[in-house]
């Protein structure tokens, strides 16, 4: 009886442990779709800072426009790949900074580069289009530290480690 009650066990553990590993390759690919996806607009993001400091009207409100479609085609598609098994950390995580890079866009940037005019700036302009995109570098690092804690604690719960 106890050899029966032994190999039970076992036999269980056997079925369970498999469900367990797919789960954590599930998650594991879940991440990968969200960072992929994040990632993307975090690289823009260097270009974007480029285009601010070229001081070009023109080459700032079309890098603007490209990089807020890309935020807002990005913000679509976490949406659309939804939750992971009801853990909505990564998709609620990604979303916060993408919103943020949208208002920033939107509300700080575009707006201003409206206003100035075409040819060579003067260094009042320069210096409020560095703070302006300065304020929006320094916010984003709060954004970026909060989406890695949220990767971190998704690994963790989905113990994605063992899926590797």
């Amino acid at each position: 009886m106890k050899r029966i009650s032994v190999l039970f066990f076992v036999c269980l553990f056997a079925i369970w442990q498999p469900s367990c590993n797919s789960k954590a390759k599930q998650a594991k690919t879940y991440h990968e779709q969200i960072l992929l996806s994040v990632q993307a607009v975090i690289d823009s993001s260097l270009d974007f800072g480029d285009a601010v400091q070229s001081y070009e009207k023109q080459r700032i409100i079309s890098t603007e426009r490209n990089y807020a479609g890309l935020v807002n085609r990005t913000m679509n598609k976490i949406n659309a790949t939804g939750s992971f098994r009801q853990d909505t950390v990564l998709q609620y995580y990604a979303n916060e900074m993408l919103a943020f890079y949208k208002k920033s866009l939107e509300d700080d940037i575009l707006p201003y580069a409206l206003t100035l005019p075409e040819g060579e700036l003067s260094e009042v302009q320069k210096h409020t289009l560095d703070s302006l995109y300065a304020k929006m570098t320094m916010m984003e690092n709060k954004y970026w530290a909060r989406f890695d804690w949220a990767e971190k604690k998704f690994y963790q719960e989905n113990e994605i480690s063992k899926a590797e």
